[in-house]
């Protein structure tokens, strides 16, 4: 299997063919081993059907997406990333009806955020779940999530 450092960095236009054969056979090989791997289970767990009636079938349709990419409709996207943009404004607009966030509070910075959720005496005073690797309360998006479902599972023990 080809296996490089960065491949942001790697001069893939200057590399060796016999280390690009090289590579895709290996990588061939061990999709098969995994291939067969996962074929076995699946009729041992009596879950043949599966493989026979769905899987196989649509392994052309999924080679062709691979080979030949997947059509995209970009008056669709760009459809869809307006309606999120102004989802996104409403939601933020709601956030500011609160009487913890200030209308000079900036929620797309992270130092704003945090003074929002954890330290600005009369905002939300929250307890961070997690801490950046300097110590600073985080506001990632996993840590916000974390917070969120802590605040729902509160909220359901209140009633």
């Amino acid at each position: 299997m080809l296996t490089i450092k960065n491949p942001k960095t790697f001069d893939w236009a200057n590399m060796a063919l016999s280390d690009c054969c090289e590579g895709n056979a290996a990588d061939s090989y061990f999709t098969l081993k995994l291939f067969n791997l996962i074929e076995e289970k699946l009729i041992e767990l009596g879950m043949e059907k599966l493989l026979t009636q769905l899987i196989m079938p649509s392994l052309s349709t999924f080679s062709e997406m691979e080979y030949e990419g997947m059509g995209v409709s970009e008056l669709k996207l760009l459809e869809v990333g307006r309606q999120l943009r102004v989802a996104n404004i409403e939601e933020e607009d709601e956030l500011y009806g609160f009487d913890q966030v200030q209308t000079s509070d900036n929620l797309s910075s992270n130092l704003n955020l945090i003074e929002v959720l954890y330290t600005r005496e009369g905002s939300f005073e929250l307890y961070p779940p997690d801490r950046t690797g300097k110590g600073s309360p985080s506001v990632a998006a996993p840590t916000l999530k974390l917070l969120l479902e802590h605040i729902e599972e509160e909220l359901k023990r209140r009633g």
